[in-house]
């Protein structure tokens, strides 16, 4: 797809990715050594990158490379992603440091740090004291937008929203925007996500929670409200016989609770309380954080958790997901209308995002749109919860 003059999304052209500035860009940096910044790392270097991967917590790192020297490759190549020299590209290519100044000659670095608005500008500011001018920086954030982050930059130019699904390796999309950023920024972006296999989407509008975000956000949302109706395990079984790969409160655990609870406070404040859980849930998930039970990372949150997946109990009767599908559809309506994405690329982002085969305008094709408004008048009547109002475009 090309872009037009109306601000909509686009999937980022062979030509736009090419069009590298000079100056190299195959050494690259990872800042976060977490689950997201290990994988970016294994892409980078699976793709041909030099990449140098920084967290200030030693251990951290050792996890991380010890990740990336075992598993990392298998991952790589149960996505069909692996590279020839994929092992040796993982040990050979990727180094490790705890201080900043170890990417003084990237010419492009992605943080994945936490979802805090005040630690992203920190690090901006000290990567700044670091990087060449013309180096990139790309933000990995799902709650916030890249002009927010580079507000208080010397080069805002350089900064790119870079955003992937999770998990990362598997998932075939990278969201890229920048109100803010450069056409030589946004162009790089383009063309180092294609190094690493993925399909780059050029998104309009810039808006908290990106594309792909929101679209989750409005699922696990729904979720949390259908909690008052129904356990977990019947929930998500329902989702999964909708034809979700995995369920809004699977999805939750396997991010974090704790990180899901910090998104929705983003999230609030561009869209008020639109995205908040029921009161008594949002207790509940706190109490779960404060009790060790934060989700997948900790073997237990809504589900217990095993060799990556949540373990279900049996479950005598699937609660009806009608309104988290609902929810879904809503929320993509209101996207179209922000200038995020046109409906044909917001499908397409949902589907490579979460590994499904249908996209919300897809599903409201299947269903209809009238029985979908239906259903969000009588849920939106029963909660007053704003994931559930409809929107004028729906119907």
């Amino acid at each position: 797809m090309t872009n037009d003059t109306t601000g909509h999304a686009i999937v980022c052209d062979r030509a736009v990715g090419d069009a590298r500035p000079d100056g190299g860009t195959r050494r690259t940096g990872v800042v976060g050594a977490g689950v997201m910044g290990r994988d970016i790392a294994a892409l980078l270097a699976n793709g041909g990158h030099e990449v140098v991967l920084v967290d200030v917590d030693p251990d951290a790192l050792a996890a991380a490379e010890a990740y990336l020297e075992s598993d990392a490759a298998g991952a790589l190549a149960d996505a069909g992603l692996a590279a020839d020299d994929v092992a040796d590209a993982l040990t050979d290519r990727i180094g490790y440091a705890t201080d900043l100044d170890a990417l003084a000659d990237c010419g492009f670095v992605v943080e994945a740090i936490s979802e805090s608005l005040a630690a992203k500008r920190g690090l901006l500011a000290e990567l700044e004291r670091v990087l060449a001018p013309d180096a990139v920086v790309g933000t990995n954030t799902s709650s916030l937008t890249a002009s927010a982050v580079a507000d208080e930059a010397e080069h805002p130019e350089r900064v790119v929203l870079f955003h992937f699904a999770n998990p990362a390796i598997p998932r075939d999309v990278v969201e890229i925007n920048g109100e803010a950023a450069s056409e030589d920024a946004l162009a790089l972006a383009g063309s180092v996500a294609r190094d690493m296999g993925k399909t780059p989407f050029r998104l309009g509008t810039e808006r908290r929670a990106n594309g792909l975000s929101r679209l989750s956000a409005a699922i696990k949302c729904a979720g949390t409200w259908e909690l008052l109706d129904a356990d977990a395990a019947a929930i998500e079984v329902g989702a999964q016989n909708m034809g979700f790969p995995r369920g809004p409160l699977a999805f939750i655990d396997l991010i974090g609770i704790d990180i899901h609870l910090a998104t929705v406070d983003n999230l609030a404040v561009e869209y008020g309380g639109r995205f908040d859980p029921p009161e008594s849930v949002r207790e509940r998930m706190e109490s779960m954080v404060a009790d060790g039970r934060a989700g997948a990372k900790d073997g237990e949150g809504f589900f217990v958790w095993q060799d990556g997946e949540a373990v279900l109990p049996d479950v005598e009767s699937p609660h009806d997901v009608q309104p988290i599908v609902a929810a879904l559809v809503n929320e993509a309506h209101r996207m179209v209308g922000d200038g995020v994405a046109d409906r044909e690329t917001l499908n397409e982002i949902l589907k490579r995002g979460s590994g499904g085969a249908i996209g919300p305008f897809d599903i409201e094709g299947m269903v209809g749109g009238d029985v979908l408004r239906d259903v969000l008048e009588s849920r939106y009547a029963e909660t007053g919860a704003g994931v559930f109002e409809p929107a004028e475009t729906l119907g």
